[in-house]
């Protein structure tokens, strides 16, 4: 495969799993508005942002205007990252953006896989954000994340298992390690209950990612920090769950490069297996460097696969 398709594909699974990303913790945050005190909607508003890597919102001190501020206001925070097309981490800009790269690999992409993209960017595109939020705030949103996985199971349906399938799901398996390393590690750090103000809820945190029942069924109802962020970084079942992204990044790995996998290994295969071996050994403390070895292993995979010199490619 051509480096720059599967650099297409790749990106592809990125802007996706981004969209849909934003879209989560959208509605994890709007899902709250009704019986929700200012203190904590302003807190949730800070790890909606700090964990989309934006600019938190300013809100004022008091909490009688920072309540009437958070509510109504609550249609431009959300706004700004669905409809607005100059904030990159927007749903618009994301879905585009997969858009524009599914757009340059159309020979190599099934029919059924462009439309259902391409037609979830139109929707998106045309919908008046003022109506919808009219009929109900969360609407929106989760009609998106909806059409996000609707997108996934034709894709699963859909394509080959082949190297633009893998560079697909490697791209989606390296975004949602990225995102959800920098979401625990805000939710532990902004959500921890201080001296004074409120805490992001445990439970909220795997509502987020898709756990809280399974974690009821696994361990009962007692929700402290250690055992969920364990819980959502080793359980292996999961999907949001750290471990369970690394395992699908080294099984895309192994698929496109088998001999990458056997000594001496690849430089992409050699940091994945480093970075399983952290979420094994590590405790909930070490999130920060995780997060450095998941950009790392983006750019080692970009430097592997798609900006290596054309030299290294030639015969010898």
């Amino acid at each position: 495969m051509l480096a720059r398709m599967a650099a297409n594909f790749y990106w592809l699974g990125r802007y996706v799993e981004r969209t849909e990303n934003t879209g989560r913790l959208l509605e994890y945050q709007l899902v709250r508005l009704v019986d929700t005190d200012a203190d904590e909607l302003a807190l949730g508003w800070h790890v909606v942002y700090r964990a989309l890597s934006q600019p938190p919102p300013a809100a004022p001190a008091d909490v009688d205007e920072a309540e009437a501020f958070l509510i109504a206001d609550a249609y431009t925070l959300t706004g700004g990252l669905v409809e607005d097309t100059t904030n990159p981490a927007s749903m618009i800009s994301c879905w585009e953006m997969a858009r524009e790269n599914a757009r340059e690999i159309r020979p190599r992409l099934p029919l059924r896989v462009w439309v259902c993209l391409n037609q979830g960017y139109l929707w998106l595109n045309e919908t008046e954000f003022a109506n919808v939020w009219a009929e109900g705030p969360i609407a929106l949103v989760s009609q998106a994340i909806d059409r996000l996985r609707l997108l996934a199971g034709v894709v699963d349906s859909s394509m080959a298992r082949d190297d633009a399938w893998r560079f697909l799901e490697l791209g989606r398996y390296v975004e949602r390690l990225q995102q959800q390393i920098v979401l625990l590690d805000v939710w532990d750090r902004i959500g921890r209950r201080g001296n004074e103000g409120p805490a992001a809820p445990w439970a909220d945190l795997l509502r987020v990612c898709g756990a809280f029942e399974p974690y009821r069924r696994d361990r009962s109802l007692s929700l402290q920090r250690e055992a969920v962020l364990g819980f959502l970084i080793r359980n292996p079942e999961i999907s949001h769950s750290l471990r369970f992204a690394t395992e699908r990044i080294d099984a895309m790995l192994r698929g496109i490069h088998p001999g990458g996998a056997r000594h001496p290994l690849a430089a992409p295969h050699r940091l994945v297996l480093r970075t399983a071996a952290s979420l094994e050994a590590s405790d909930t403390s070490g999130l920060s460097a995780l997060i450095e070895d998941s950009w790392d292993l983006h750019d080692v995979i970009m430097a592997t696969y798609v900006d290596y010199p054309v030299t290294a490619r030639l015969p010898s």
